[in-house]
């Protein structure tokens, strides 16, 4: 089995489906038809490896991608509660009150429902691309959800004075190890620690 674009996985849109398990789909910037067993979201888009078996093109690993908010101020909090002395609560408290408008209100609503559930919750954008951080504490253990549109989630753990990383992608746990100088293990299913649901909008007659 030869490797593809053997650095990253690769950017997958669903365009269309047509009969059974046929999907239209853009990889990058290029179209295709295939089949898949897995039942893919219209419009939906993943990330997946991609690999040539006998000239038959497979995917594996593939992930759908969640569904982030765009905020621009955000890599500038996330640098302030790393490096500064910032209470993250008091922040999104005030800045759900002072929302200048709907989007603002929407992204800190996000962030303090997250808070409800003691995760740290922060959109951002890097090279003009939505993007996730999310972090948890406990007593011992510190843990962090990264996803980059990239890379896709990434899962750090704090244990004592050991690191571990987490990635769903082969090829991404091997490229860290290697520029990273550390082991990156390979873990199926990588999930947000929080996912904002919007509630029901009820019907009245």
């Amino acid at each position: 089995m030869n490797l593809i674009n053997s650095t990253l996985p690769i950017q997958i849109k669903v365009l269309s489906k047509s009969g059974f398990n046929n999907y239209t789909l853009m990889l990058n910037t290029k179209k295709i038809q295939t089949k898949s067993m897995i039942e893919l979201e219209i419009n939906g888009e993943y990330l997946a490896e991609l690999y040539m078996q006998d000239g038959i093109m497979q995917f594996k690993n593939l992930t759908k991608k969640p569904k982030i908010t765009r905020f621009d101020d955000g890599l500038a909090l996330l640098v302030e509660l790393l490096e500064n002395n910032l209470s993250f609560k008091d922040y999104v408290v005030n800045s759900l009150i002072n929302s200048k408008n709907t989007q603002e209100y929407e992204i800190f609503k996000e962030m303090f429902f997250a808070i409800n559930e003691n995760v740290y919750h922060i959109p951002f954008v890097f090279e003009d691309k939505n993007c996730l951080f999310q972090m948890k504490k406990g007593l011992k253990k510190l843990e962090i959800y990264l996803y980059f549109s990239v890379f896709g989630a990434i899962k750090i753990v704090l244990l004592d004075d050991d690191i571990f990383i987490y990635s769903p992608f082969s090829k991404v746990c091997n490229f860290l190890s290697e520029n990273l100088k550390i082991n990156v293990f390979y873990e199926k299913n990588i999930s947000p620690f929080f996912v904002f649901k919007k509630l029901a909008k009820a019907k009245y007659e």
